[in-house]
Order: C-alpha cells, then structure tokens, then sequence
C-alpha cells in the first residue's frame, strides 16, 4: 500500500519543515557518540555520521550487527559501552538505537533466562536501558534513543511496540533524554507497516525486502529527521539531505 506523506519531501528539501528552532553553530564542534545494532551498522548510522560531520559535528560510531542488551552473553554493550566513552570521551551528545535483537529472553548470571513473555522481562530490560544510559551520557549529556520503525511481521511488530514503550518511558523520566520516535515517519496513515512511501511525487520504497529493516530511501528519512533533532539541540548547520536513491524509486509517480 503507499502511502502519501507530502511532509516527507519537506523533510528531505529542509530540516526546517519539522518546525525545529534555527541555532547557530556552537563556538566549539558538538561531540557525538554514535552506537547501535544494524540499523547503526548500516546505512542509517552510515548518512547520520556524514550528516552530522557536515553539520559540523564531530562524531564517532560504533555498532555491531546481531547485538543488543538480551544476550551479554554473546555481545556485552554495557563493557563496550565504557570502553567507547573511554576512547571518545566528552560527548555533548549520544544517539542509540538498539531493540531488533532485543525481542527475545534476556540472558541473565549463572546462565539462566528471562523468558519474553514471563514476569519480571520489562522490569529487567528497563534497568539494562537505565544501565546503558548512565554509562555512556552522565549528568550534562544528551541521550537520544531512536525508537524502532514499524515492522512488517506481525510477531516482531508487537514485540517492538513493547520496546519502544520501555525506551519512551524510561527517557521520560530522565533530564537530559529524548525518546526519537521514527514509527510514523515510515508508516502509513493509520500507523500501519508499508513498503513505499511517496516522497517527491515519487512512489519510493522505504524498507528492504525483511519488512524489518530500512532502504537506502528509508534510512535518509530517518536520519534526517534524527539530524533535524540533534542540531535543533546541540547546535551546527543544517545541510540539505541527499535525495532519493534511484534504485529505490519506481518509475510512475
């Protein structure tokens, strides 16, 4: 189904289109840590960093593919998480964008396991959240979590709108944080998941084949308007985004 979201082209031909405060660039260039899954790994934290480093930003990314905070036991985030703030340390501001690997038992000590749906799952995953936060943005800094996107299958779906709810809540109640909604940028009208969207007259697909993560097209969406958020706060130029990549537009408008 497409959807038509006319306010997307004025997302990607300005940042102000999103109705955010025009600031001017900081006498000194605004650090950002960058850390993530695949959806960091991949194109959306690929055009962040470039839009961010043309914004003025100076910007370092970590990801890896297949991570979260469900299985310390195969990637531990929170370990990795001091050691980058060791490496880069001094941000003015962190973006994070975890939750795809996140669905699922959380590995706990002495081997055993918080199954998704059993009681206690959101109590514990909200502490690792709070965890994580702590770690890499103290008091001063700011922390912005990208929610996740819509998703096509219905199980996964539901499970991440459990997520994003943890995140949402969590940010809340923390000063210096911001939950980065991103559900309906990729949604259709109704919130519901969908392929394509139409952004400057063109039917344009936004997600890959998964149904779970971003096209190309998709990714510039997103980052765009994370950028938009970033530099509204911390300051920088707001670069033009790039258009949309031919190979994710179809041919009829």
């Amino acid at each position: 189904m497409l959807a038509r979201r006319p306010w997307i082209t004025a997302t990607l031909a300005s940042l102000a289109a999103l109705g955010l405060p025009r600031v001017a660039r900081a006498a000194a260039q605004p650090r950002v840590l960058l850390l993530g899954d695949s959806m960091i790994a991949g194109a959306l934290g690929l055009f962040l960093e470039r839009g961010l480093r043309a914004a003025g930003h100076d910007v370092h990314r970590r990801a890896k593919s297949s991570t979260g905070l469900a299985r310390p036991d195969f990637f531990n985030w929170m370990k990795e998480a001091r050691a980058q703030v060791e490496a880069f340390p001094d941000a003015d501001g962190v973006i994070v964008m975890f939750g795809g690997n996140d669905v699922q038992g959380l590995r706990m000590p002495e081997r055993k396991w918080i199954r998704w749906p059993d009681e206690g799952w959101a109590e514990e995953y909200a502490r690792r959240v709070n965890e994580f936060a702590d770690i890499v943005a103290p008091p001063g800094t700011k922390l912005y979590w990208i929610g996740m996107p819509v998703m096509r299958p219905e199980k996964f779906h539901a499970r991440i709108q459990r997520v994003n709810t943890i995140y949402r809540a969590e940010m809340a109640i923390r000063p210096d944080a911001r939950f980065v909604d991103i559900w309906r940028l990729l949604a259709d009208e109704s919130g519901a998941y969908t392929h394509h969207v139409e952004i400057d007259g063109k039917r344009t697909r936004v997600r890959a084949g998964d149904g779970i993560h971003l096209s190309p097209a998709g990714a510039h969406v997103v980052e765009a308007h994370v950028r938009g958020v970033v530099v509204g706060e911390l300051g920088g130029n707001t670069p033009p985004a790039a258009g949309v990549p031919e190979s994710d537009a179809d041919s009829e408008p």
